[in-house]
C-alpha cells in the first residue's frame, strides 16, 4: 500500500488519488484566505480537509483557491500533487 505525508500525518495514497485528479482539472489561483460571507470563517483542502482561515500563520492563512466553484487546496497539497512541474 503506497502512502503520503501530508502536514506531517500519513495518508493513503488511494484516498487522496480521486480528489487530486480533480483539482488537476481546476485553475487555481495562490491567495490569502478570504470569506465573501461574515458568517463564514474558515474553508478546507478539498484534498486533505486542512483548515484554512484568517490566521497569522502562512500554513492557515494562505491557500490556492479556485473561483469557479469557490474551492480551497492548501499550499501543501498544491505544491505535492497538483502543480506541474516546468
Amino acid at each position: 500500500m503506497e502512502m503520503v505525508t501530508i502536514h506531517g500525518d500519513e495518508w493513503k495514497k488511494e484516498d487522496v488519488e480521486e480528489p487530486i485528479a480533480w483539482a488537476k482539472t481546476k485553475k487555481w489561483s495562490k491567495t490569502q484566505w478570504y470569506s465573501d460571507s461574515e458568517n463564514w470563517d474558515h474553508d478546507h483542502c478539498q484534498i486533505c480537509w486542512w483548515k484554512l482561515y484568517k490566521s497569522e500563520q502562512p500554513e492557515h492563512a494562505i491557500g490556492y483557491h479556485n473561483s469557479e466553484n469557490d474551492n480551497w487546496l492548501c499550499t501543501e497539497c498544491f505544491e505535492q500533487f497538483v502543480e506541474i512541474e516546468t
